[in-house]
This record gives C-alpha cells, structure tokens and sequence, in this order.
C-alpha cells in the first residue's frame, strides 16, 4: 500500500494470518513534531503478514496539526477533542476506540517519538517468544544518547518510587513503563478496559497504572533489550516551581493537569498504596505547597561549595557566568596551615561567600563540614558539590533532599564507584560513596570511566553528564603566545640551566607522583650521555624527601611552588616534555595547552584525565613503574627529534577538544536536569 494512506504491511502470504497493530497517538499543537514521528512509523520494516493503522487523537491543537496530518495522510482516522483530554484522556479515548477494533496489538507511541526502522518487528519478536506480555520499547535521548523513557521498576521502600529499567541485551522483567513505545496486546487492554476515565484531564499517571494494573492480574511486562528510538526527555519544570508564574497560577498547578490531580491521583494512591496509602496520597502537597511559596521571579538559586577554591576552578567557575536562568552564589573557605588551597576569589565574575570550613584532624586537609552547607541547604534550589563522603555538610544537603525534596543535590568527582580492593574501611567508604552518588540529582563524573562506574551501580544514563576536567586552555594558549624566545633564555639562566633538552615536573609533590622514578631516570639518562636536565615545579609533603634524594646530583632544578601562569609559560616553553610518573590529573590539560608530550608509566593512581593520553600519540607511556622504564621512554624524544615533533603536535590537537566551555556545558545540563526531576 502507499505510504501516504499510513497502513502500512509488511510481505502478504497465504501461509500464516495476518496480524493487525493500531498505533495509537495523542497530540496537542506540535505539527512538524507529530509529522516527524508519522514519517519515522512510516519507515518501519515490518514482518511478514503485519500491518499497521494509525488512530490519532488530537486534544483541540491550536495549530494547524490536523489539517497537515489530513493532507500528507488522508486515509489516516482522526479523533478531535477540546482540549481538555490532556495525554492520559486523549489516550484513553483513543484505547477505547481500538479495542472495539480487530486489532491483535495496540501500539502505544508518543508522537514525539522517532522510531527506529525495525523498531516495532523487533517488539513484535519478544512478544512471539513470550506470548501474551506486555512488550516495552526504551527510547533515547537524542543529544546525551542515554535512556530516556521505557520500563520502570519499584522501589523497595517507597510504593511510588520508580527506577528506570536500563537497556540490556535480553528481554528483562519490569514492573510498569512510561507510555511511549508499548506493544500492547490487544487482549490485555479489553481485559482492563483501557485506561481509566479516572485520568482524563491529567498528563501523567495513566501509563504508569495500567502497568501495575497489568501485573497485578498476571500479565508479563517485558523491556524489550537494546532501544527502539528518539525522544527527548521533557525537561520542564513542574509548574508550581516556575517562577515566571504567579503564585495562585503556582498553586492551582499542584492539583492540576501536570501535578497531582485530587481525582487521578487518589485512585492512583487508592489502588497501589497498600493500607498505608493515605500517607502516600497526602505526602507530595506539603512538599509541593513549600516549593510554589517560594518567592517568584528570577532564576533558580545555585549553590557552588567549592572547599578551599582551589585556583584552576576559577576559570571553571567564571564559565558558568552565562547561564541567565541560574543565579550562582560560591561558599568557599581558607585552607589549613600547610595546605596549598588558596581560599581567595581573584578574578571570580560570581558572588561568593567566604565561609568556615571544618577540618579532619591529622594534617591532610580533608573538609569534615563545608563551610555554606546550612545556607546552601536553606536558601538555595540546588547545591552542586564534590563526591566527598567525609564532609558532613554535603551528607546534610543530601538528607535534606531525601527528606524533603530540596535541595537539589548535584554531585561530580571521580566517581570512583566499583568494587573496593582494600579492606574494611575502604568497603564501608565505598559503599558510602555509592549511597551518596544514587541520592543525587545529576552526576557529573570527570572521565568515561567514572561515568560507567555510574551506570553500574544503579544511577540511570539521563542523570550523568561528563565534565572532562580541565583547565582554562584558552587562556593558557593566550599567555603562552605573548612568550618571546628572550623571555625563555632569561628563565634558562635565571635557573642556571645550560642543558639542550629540559624534562618538567609541575604540580603537588606527594608520594604517589613518584618523582623519585623521574629523578632516577634523569641520571640515568645524563651516565648515558644524554644532554638532559629536570625541572620539579611544586611543592607538597614529600617534597623534603624529594629534595634529600636529588642531593648531590646533577642536572636538577628545584623551583618551588608557582601560580603565575606567565612565569609557567617561560618554563614550559623551555620544555622538551613534561614527566610526571604516576598519579597524572590535570597536568595533562596544562601540558597540552602548550603543546608538550607527557611522560608517565603505567599505575593505578591516575585520575581520570589520563584518559585524554594515548601512547605514541601525545605522550610516551613506560609500560613498567620503574626508573628503567622512564629512562627509556624519555631517551625517545631526545634521540628523535621527528617523535618529539609528532607527539607535541598531538598534544597541541588534544588541547583543542579540552578547556572549561565543556566542562561549564556538562555543568549546566546537570544543574538544569536536577531542577526537573521529580
């Protein structure tokens, strides 16, 4: 048949019968949108002996949808409401046309949905294995690529609370889904009789019952493995939290269409509360009554716990500046004696607090209680803060959100979340950690590997946003340029190096950098012959012991700790490369930002930034943790020249994707996607 009549059949043979799907969609003034969506169900590859009609119900659009579905898809049927159907009444008029219909299968389908072209023959096969169950299709985000609708399961203490069903590759159980892809077999909806009319007039809800409704009478309810299409996640936020509204507007949103509607919800609680569900129907109203309350007007308040303010998160944080919608205010606080955080807001384009931190006893600098943390919980909608189990104030803006629905709680770190290879104490800080990461909002891990970790223990796709951590590369480049070659000859002999190939150490000199590899491997590498010198930037608690074991040799420099940029950029202009021999972080961006190769070995305490390393390509790895193997690799680049070149011009390359726009984007999107979960 034509595709402009929309039925569309796969092959017609004799030897089996024919199997009949209506598609069944609701929409309301979205015509290019709903368009689209019927271009991508016309596209479908379907079985042999199937085919689809198409029933669409349109809720009193303002435009001109129907009269653009009539004219590209005359044969199409049509149901015109006014308008105050909302999505579950559309569709359950349309689920009460079809089931007195001969359909076989009732196909749910949002309209705003891009299917995939064997989407519907690949729903079709696990319902042919698994005969009469309800099959669910997991659709994408079309910009983050991460699940954005599809089954869902309940939780284990709350009877309302509902965890996405991640994508696998087999067919899993689930409990009840979001109505955007569902083959539904049209015995199943006679059974139940469709949707009840108790939704009409709410957009939620609806879906989610007829699921429990279907379990609970013994019908399977199946996400079907891998996803089935696009569709954004409707990141709106709840209407009685909008600003741009007035507070009666905010108010009767609560009971309205979007939120918890007395009719729809009270069957809803009524049915699938258990004996406490009173409780659970009053529980949302007090909640959502404080958040309408709040003043109108303005952006969403963000609060930045940023410990001690360490220098490069200023860049990142002046990256945020932008964002209209958000009104951003930094807590932030001095260091402790002997720790290198500054504690200082030069050049932050935000407003910020100084506040007083509470530190662990023993020396090393950890936050016990940040500083801001009763302030941020109190008067803001959002905390973004670190993965920090041991600060007791990011702990307190996360019960406060588990109690209370707000703040809302944006995490980012390392993520660092799989199995704990030591012993008690780091199980238990472990499994803090995960216990922290699943009660936040957004995650926004530095690396793909703490994104995994992420997906691995629980947290769903459409809440992790990657940072790629970074420093402010441009700015780097642009200070770097204004280096003239006087400048570098000034530094060489300021430091009395007279040696061709300078090897630079930058950054906090603790024992797990293992300069002692570096210093190792640079007297080797001068016995050898080789015309070669190190430079150690930085400072750090093992700096005395690093200094007792360069005594007395040769071809080491020792400079101390160094935050202005422009006397960096003399010494990285010097460079030949940059050595750091384990525990790599951001060093890798500042190096990149001047087009120098990294050498480092294999280990287990790099941060996640060494993801952005590639051997051969921008750096020269050692694949043993030893000086032998430094020395080797570092001897590369000064007895060829044409590596060295490569390997910088690769670095430089690695600089162009990194720097803080990305990581400002990862940011927001997190921050925005936290304002509108519920």
């Amino acid at each position: 048949m034509h595709h402009r009549d929309l039925r569309l059949a796969g092959t017609i043979t004799g030897s089996t019968p024919i199997r009949r799907i209506l598609a069944v969609l609701a929409t309301y003034g979205r015509r290019n949108v709903t368009l689209a969506g019927l271009e991508a169900l016309v596209a479908q590859r379907l079985p042999e002996n199937t085919c689809i009609d198409v029933l669409v119900i349109d809720d009193g659009s303002p435009d001109d949808t129907v009269a653009a579905i009539r004219a590209r898809y005359p044969a199409i049927e049509i149901v015109q409401a006014d308008g105050s159907l909302w999505w579950a009444g559309a569709m359950a008029r349309g689920l009460a046309v079809a089931a007195a219909g001969p359909a076989d299968f009732h196909l749910w389908l949002n309209d705003d949905v891009l299917l995939d072209p064997d989407a519907i023959a690949r729903l079709l096969a696990i319902h042919d294995a698994s005969p009469g169950a309800v099959v669910v299709g997991t659709t994408r985000d079309p910009i983050q690529g991460g699940r954005s609708y599809g089954g869902q399961r309940l939780g284990r203490h709350h009877p309302f609370r509902l965890e996405p069903v991640a994508a696998t590759e087999t067919a899993i159980s689930c409990d009840t889904f979001q109505g955007n892809i569902a083959l539904v077999p049209a015995a199943v909806t006679r059974r139940l009789g469709g949707i009840d009319p108790a939704f009409v007039g709410v957009q939620g809800m609806a879906d989610t019952d007829f699921g429990l409704r279907a379990r609970a009478i013994g019908v399977a309810l199946l996400a079907a493995p891998g996803s089935h299409g696009l569709c954004a996640p409707n990141l709106k936020p709840a209407p009685w939290t909008d600003r741009s509204l007035p507070l009666p507007e905010r108010l009767s949103a609560i009971v309205g269409p979007r939120g918890y509607h007395w009719r729809g919800w009270t069957r809803f609680a009524r049915r699938h509360g258990g004996r406490l569900w009173p409780v659970w129907l009053l529980m949302p109203y007090p909640r959502c009554l404080l958040a309408a309350l709040r003043p109108t007007g303005g952006p969403a308040r963000v609060a930045l716990l940023e410990g001690t303010l360490p220098p490069y998160r200023v860049a990142q944080i002046n990256a945020l500046a932008g964002a209209g919608d958000l009104a951003f205010t930094v807590y932030y606080g001095p260091a402790p004696a002997g720790f290198p955080g500054r504690g200082k807001t030069d050049g932050l384009d935000l407003p910020a607090r100084r506040a007083r931190h509470g530190f662990w006893p023993g020396g090393g600098g950890r936050i016990g209680w940040s500083g801001g943390s009763f302030a941020a919980m109190l008067a803001h909608d959002v905390v973004v803060a670190g993965l920090h189990v041991h600060d007791l104030g990011i702990w307190l803006c996360w019960l406060a959100r588990r109690l209370c629905g707000r703040p809302r709680l944006v995490l980012s770190g390392h993520f660092r979340l799989g199995p704990a290879a030591g012993g008690g104490w780091e199980r238990l800080r472990n499994a803090l950690r995960r216990a922290m990461a699943r009660g936040a909002d957004a995650a926004l891990p530095y690396g793909a590997a703490g994104a995994e970790d992420c997906l691995a223990c629980g947290i769903p796709a459409d809440r992790i946003f990657v940072q790629r951590n970074s420093l402010d590369v441009a700015a780097i480049r642009r200070i770097a340029a204004t280096i003239a070659p006087e400048d570098i000859a000034a530094r060489r002999h300021e430091l009395d190096l007279t040696e061709k190939n300078i090897f630079l150490f930058v950054g906090r000199v603790y024992a797990r950098k293992r300069l002692d590899l570096a210093i190792e491997a640079i007297t080797n590498l001068r016995d050898s012959g080789l015309d070669c010198a190190l430079v150690i930037v930085g400072d750090g608690p093992d700096i005395g012991r690093v200094r007792d074991l360069a005594a007395g040799r040769q071809g080491i420099r020792f400079v101390g700790p160094e935050f202005d940029e422009r006397r960096l950029a003399s010494l990285f202009g010097m460079a030949l490369a940059v050595v750091v021999p384990d525990a790599v972080g951001l060093v890798v961006a500042h190096a990149a930002a001047y087009g120098r190769p990294l050498v480092t070995c294999r280990g287990e305490a790099h941060g996640p930034e060494i993801a952005d390393i590639e051997d051969g390509t921008n750096a020269c790895v050692s694949p043993t943790a030893d000086a032998a193997g430094l020395a080797g690799a570092m001897a590369g680049l000064v007895r060829e020249p044409d590596l060295a070149a490569r390997l910088a011009a690769g670095a430089a390359a690695t600089a162009d994707r990194l720097g803080v726009a990305a990581i400002a984007a990862a940011t927001l999107s997190g921050i925005r996607r936290a304002l509108v979960r519920r």
